[in-house]
């Protein structure tokens, strides 16, 4: 009896574990960069908090950072007037950050594939992004 409880512990324990494994390896999926996406990042040399940007999006109002695998600092903070940083994962297009809504005045590109701190002018000064 003794023999058997301990193999049906074991068992349980096991799919716990593989439970576990199989949770957290999706949810750090979701915590990257992947390709098509330019990923926008709160702190600079793409740390911190990210927002995965897919379309062109004439005004980051409402939209808002999530923790990554590079971290969590600014997860919550609205995207708009606090992106220090971008890396392209869009292999095809590249992407330009721009200082107000609806792609207007100082703006800054980043290759497809490439990636860049803001420059002073549009650190913690975005608005809007568009592929091109």
């Amino acid at each position: 009896m003794r023999l058997r409880n301990l193999a049906v512990a074991s068992a349980v324990a096991l799919a716990g574990v593989g439970t576990a494994l199989s949770t957290s390896g999706t949810a750090m999926a979701a915590e990257s960069c992947t390709s098509g996406y330019a990923c926008l990042y709160y702190n600079s040399n793409y740390s911190g908090a990210f927002y995965r940007q897919y379309f062109n999006i004439p005004n980051y109002s409402g939209y808002y950072f999530s923790a990554s695998a590079s971290g969590s600092a600014g997860a919550g903070v609205a995207v708009k007037n606090n992106t220090a940083s971008v890396d392209n994962w869009d292999f095809y297009n590249g992407i330009r950050m721009y200082y107000n809504s609806n792609y207007a005045g100082t703006s800054q590109s980043i290759a497809a594939g490439g990636a860049a701190n803001l420059n002073s002018s549009l650190k913690n000064e975005n608005a809007s992004g568009k592929f091109y």
